[in-house]
């Protein structure tokens, strides 16, 4: 993005600060704080990946296709289904990177995934628009249902929301299991006993 010179050296090393202390994508943070336009950092993103993007609001999803994708995949990845031709589920992701939940959602469906770039807000508005009316109850957001609110970025803000606390609790599970592998180590190699590890971390 500083090649394209959508963001500054300066720009960037905020948003990274801000990254580390709330999670999430970098992507999310640039748009959340400003920095740049979501369509800026989906077209860039777009021709780096050499990935296709889709605009999601230019588009009426099926609910068959939304069926094939539970509510709580949708919100902890970030990403909306939006067709099913022939044997393919095309999906919009904010994250292509992540390709673990490709796998899984090849496995799940049963279907061959093609992701397509689309930004964190714009995934964020679809989830509230389809997830957050119910598409079985088997599929419902859990934790905190979003909604039938008037007010489209009301229901998008509280989409958002929940997608953060999902993020954090991840972190914090990441956090404590490689804080338990450390203190493990420090022990196995006699650095410390097991009574002073303890101790430590009451």
């Amino acid at each position: 993005m500083i090649e394209a010179g959508v963001l500054t050296e300066a720009a960037l090393r905020s948003a990274l600060a801000e990254q580390r202390k709330w999670g999430g994508t970098l992507g999310k943070m640039v748009v959340e704080m400003k920095l740049c336009s979501e369509e800026e950092l989906v077209s860039v993103l777009s021709k780096q990946l050499v990935m296709d993007k889709v605009d999601l609001e230019a588009l009426e999803i099926p609910p068959e296709v939304l069926e094939l994708v539970p509510a709580e995949l949708a919100v902890q990845y970030q990403l909306v289904p939006f067709a099913q031709p022939m044997k393919f589920l095309d999906i919009a992701m904010s994250d292509p990177m992540n390709l673990g939940i490709i796998d899984e959602l090849r496995i799940r469906t049963q279907l061959n995934i093609r992701g397509f770039l689309a930004g964190p807000k714009m995934i964020e508005r679809a989830i509230a628009k389809y997830y957050g009316r119910g598409i079985g109850a088997t599929q419902r957001i859990p934790r905190m249902q979003i909604p039938l609110l008037g007010d489209a970025s009301k229901a998008a803000e509280l989409a958002a929301l929940q997608a953060r606390v999902s993020q954090l609790e991840a972190n914090v599970s990441r956090d404590e299991e490689v804080l338990r592998k450390l203190l493990t180590l420090l022990v196995e190699k006699g650095v410390a006993s097991r009574d002073e590890v303890l101790e430590r971390i009451k």
